[in-house]
């Protein structure tokens, strides 16, 4: 028996498996078998107490204005308690290397990065804001390009080549909150800066509450231009 492996058994002829598979279909189509499988299911509890069940698991509808409210709660707590919390997660992963992904140079990290941006189409998966604001630009018929690859490693949410304005849809917390992420900001928009571009920036709260006043802005902007 090899180490850390149970026993093998048998090998069985393919008769022999169609034998054992004929015998268990017989028993499952027997009257008495079915009988007693539906008394079973059933026995537990009544058709009301389990569409109960589904709707529980279903969970509880909430409003726009209450995931606000939790949005806002939840970005209290990481900037009020974030290390504690980001410490926390690290002693849970801790000697699990399959939670914590494997570790890679500087250069195998340019590698890849350089080897991703050649792959077309980019697989970039658009956000629920980047989806409030593409509505709003298809719907004024502005033309425009959702995440083209820009200085040969950035890609900008919506690029609007004609009149060179970019539009980035950022996050509450992956660009207000998230270490380093504000001064990644800061270099692209100094790069897009030197060479002619004009990038404007809409917060997660601005596009959730004012969608359509962020769309008025950049059809002003495109037919102004």
């Amino acid at each position: 028996m090899v180490k850390g492996h149970g026993p093998k058994g048998y090998k069985q002829s393919p008769e022999h498996i169609e034998k054992r598979r004929q015998a268990m279909m017989r028993y499952y189509k027997d009257p008495e078998w079915q009988r007693w499988r539906g008394e079973t299911v059933s026995r537990g509890t009544t058709p009301a107490q389990r569409e109960r069940i589904r709707r529980l698991n279903l969970g509880k509808p909430v409003s726009e204005e209450m995931r606000g409210k939790l949005r806002r709660a939840a970005l209290q707590q990481w900037e009020r308690d974030g290390d504690t919390l980001r410490e926390g997660i690290r002693r849970v992963h801790k000697g699990n290397k399959y939670r914590l992904g494997k570790g890679h140079s500087p250069e195998t990290r340019e590698k890849i990065r350089q080897a991703r941006l050649r792959q077309s189409p980019q697989p970039k998966k658009a956000t629920g804001i980047e989806l409030r604001l593409e509505h709003e630009f298809r719907k004024r018929r502005l033309k425009f390009e959702m995440h083209k690859t820009m200085f040969g490693r950035f890609q900008p949410d919506f690029v609007f080549e004609s009149v060179k304005l970019i539009v980035q849809a950022d996050g509450d917390y992956w660009h207000r909150q998230r270490p380093g992420q504000l001064e990644k900001d800061a270099r692209f928009n100094e790069m897009a800066a030197s060479d002619g571009w004009t990038v404007w920036r809409f917060a997660e709260t601005e596009i959730t509450q004012h969608s359509e006043a962020c769309g008025r802005a950049v059809a002003r902007f495109v037919r102004s231009h």
